[in-house]
């Protein structure tokens, strides 16, 4: 992992994943540092949504020396704010720059219901203010940027600023299959644009950058090719291309020697289930559900960051954010890292302290986890993380990790014991008659602590010995043996 073991973390809030309160669904989210502080700008989804985004967006922000301290900054653009927007069609994943005037602004998307897929901008005189409309995103003839262009299809946006005034944009889909219900651009890939001073016109027409999936053969990116979510970041005179590859769970990064290419396939940089890692290299070896993922680099003081998002409810459509720091080597190459449960926080968790069963990095049913795809239906007996609101007001909700029945198991990474643990606590419900088996380090690792069940009345508390655990950094992995299933609200290791 890309902390040291041991290392104590020196924020004075803990961090974990997702970094958000667990009743806050902002995806696609990209992190961006500007003064102090490190902002986050996403879409907006819901709990047990049946679409995606149909919130307005929203902005958090915690300070670069406190990354467990995130601070919901507001409502920052309202679907109405579009005067082309009359029908209230949802926006999605946004990306946002500080101009050479010193203002931000905010691309973002929607599919129009009668203009097709819209590009525009918005800005602000400060990151997580209410901006205000500037206008479409225009090639060099004034004309708005559409499918039928010629350039790609306007999706997903990403920008980079240029010191000298206007940025470079970088958007685009790579379609795997050929459909009726998308434009032809669909398939084509990747594009980059400068825009002037304007913030909103092109200087020239777009030009390709990483290729599609229709594209992608003989070349670097063949296997990993462009499916969807730019992301640009400069770091050490090199410029990072993210993205999400045709497979969905996994983001992968580029490498250019200036904004505009050429881009160079590098490799996988997260995956929302840890496929392609020692193993789990197949889709089958997945520790958590797959969908798609879109995120972004940034470097908070001195250290860089993965930003992605994971799957809850059992479906698509209510995603949160995690993010996992990264090493950036010599020569500009980035390995793979897992998920975890900490992220942000620099280091393991500590014990001692209750942590909700929500911040699991490793859910699997008896038959493994799924890929979510089309109208994909959650067997009753495959465990998801849910919530429920108990008075009516979001920000109460109680998160949990829902139907853990015989064969399945939900993980942590990682804790700090200090060897002197002796008891378990897990706040459960359900008709579960049976165990709950703790392991460490590996899903069938040594065992440490057995928690007898047998089915009672809402939440309660039960708890078990623990065995002697060395002092240092442990994975902890909860199994569940018995008829029935039980639902698992958060953990205490004492």
């Amino acid at each position: 992992m890309p902390w040291k073991k041991g290392q104590l973390m020196s924020y004075k809030h803990l961090a974990t994943n997702p970094y958000l309160p667990g009743w806050e669904y902002v995806p696609d989210g990209e992190p961006h540092v500007f003064g102090d502080r490190v902002y986050v700008f996403g879409s907006h989804d819901a709990p047990e949504g049946t679409a995606y985004c149909p919130g307005d967006y929203v902005c958090w922000s915690a300070p670069v020396d406190d990354l467990g301290a995130w601070t919901f900054e507001g409502t920052i653009w309202r679907k109405a704010d579009d005067p082309q927007n009359t029908a209230l069609d949802p926006y999605f994943a946004p990306d946002v720059c500080q101009g050479a005037d010193g203002r931000f602004y905010l691309y973002y998307f929607y599919l129009s219901r009668t203009l097709g897929p819209v590009f525009a901008v918005s800005v602000c005189d400060e990151p997580a203010g209410r901006y205000r409309y500037l206008g479409r995103v225009c090639l060099p003839t004034g004309e708005p940027l559409t499918a039928e262009s010629g350039f790609g299809i306007p999706f997903d946006p990403a920008v980079l600023a240029c010191e000298d005034g206007g940025c470079w944009l970088y958007y685009g889909f790579g379609a795997k299959k050929r459909s009726s219900r998308m434009p032809a651009s669909s398939t084509e890939g990747s594009f980059v644009v400068r825009l002037g001073a304007d913030m909103r016109t092109m200087v020239e027409d777009p030009k390709r950058l990483a290729p599609g999936f229709f594209q992608a053969e003989g070349t670097g990116f063949e296997g990993h090719a462009f499916f969807e979510a730019s992301s640009i970041r400069e770091l050490d005179g090199r410029y990072y291309f993210v993205y999400s590859s045709e497979h969905g769970h996994e983001l992968c990064w580029a490498i250019m020697p200036t904004p505009e290419g050429p881009v160079t396939y590098g490799g996988v940089l997260v995956s929302n289930g840890d496929v392609g890692l020692p193993g789990h290299e197949t889709e089958d070896a997945a520790v958590m559900d797959l969908a798609n993922n879109h995120g972004g680099m940034v470097r908070i003081a001195g250290r860089d960051y993965i930003f992605y998002h994971r799957h809850t409810h059992g479906a698509q459509h209510a995603r949160q954010g995690c993010a996992e720091p990264i090493e950036i080597a010599p020569d500009g190459s980035i390995a793979q890292v897992e998920i975890t449960s900490c992220g942000l926080n620099g280091g393991a968790l500590p014990c001692g302290r209750t942590y909700a069963a929500s911040i699991c990095c490793h859910l699997m049913g008896p038959d493994g986890a799924v890929h979510y795809a089309g109208n994909l239906e959650i067997a009753e007996n495959h465990p998801v993380i849910s919530q429920e609101v108990d008075t009516g007001c979001t920000t109460s909700a109680r998160t949990y990790v829902s139907s853990l029945c015989d064969g399945a198991s939900v993980g942590y990474k990682y804790l700090s014991f200090t060897g002197a643990e002796r008891t378990l606590e897990l706040e459960v419900r359900g008709d579960l008659n049976g165990t709950l088996v703790l392991r460490l380090d590996v899903p069938d690792g040594a065992e440490a602590a057995r928690v007898e069940f047998a089915a009672g009345d809402g939440w309660h508390t039960v708890t078990a010995g623990l065995v002697p655990v060395e002092s240092g950094d442990h994975a902890l992995y909860l199994t569940v043996e018995g008829a029935g299933s039980v639902d698992l609200a958060s953990f205490t290791i004492l």
